[in-house]
């Protein structure tokens, strides 16, 4: 009988119960997430072989933030503008820092610098 390899740890499963994941087979607890090292018992996702949570997975290789460059996990608060996607505490005005809600008026000066209503009317009240 030949003895079957751990993907994970590349050690003989001798375990009564093994996991299939990726039509390789692994010991139970080393099915767990690259990044974080959370087991995954229900769901995980991979890429080159590796394997990631839900939230681990999306913000390595999911939509990217425009204002800090990190990741956006399936479970973040966004703010879009145009065609960009930003975190809720992302999405400021550039001179006061104040984040800008859904609805409020703004002005863009590029892809990703706003600036509110008030901090625009004074800064062109004071030229």
């Amino acid at each position: 009988m030949k003895m079957v390899q751990c993907a994970g740890c590349d050690r003989p499963i001798l375990d009564r119960f093994l996991l299939n994941v990726l039509d390789r087979s692994w010991h139970a607890a080393c099915v767990h997430c690259c990044e974080c090292k959370c087991n995954l018992t229900e769901k995980c996702f991979s890429r080159d072989g590796k394997l990631y949570c839900r939230n681990d997975f999306f913000k390595r290789f999911g939509t990217k933030c425009t204002g800090c460059s990190q990741g956006i996990s399936p479970t973040d608060l966004v703010r879009r503008a145009r065609n960009k996607v930003f975190h809720l505490k992302c999405f400021t005005c550039m001179m006061c820092r104040k984040q800008l809600s859904t609805g409020e008026e703004l002005y863009v000066l590029d892809e990703k610098c706003f600036i509110c209503k008030e901090d625009y009317l004074n800064s062109r009240h004071n030229q």
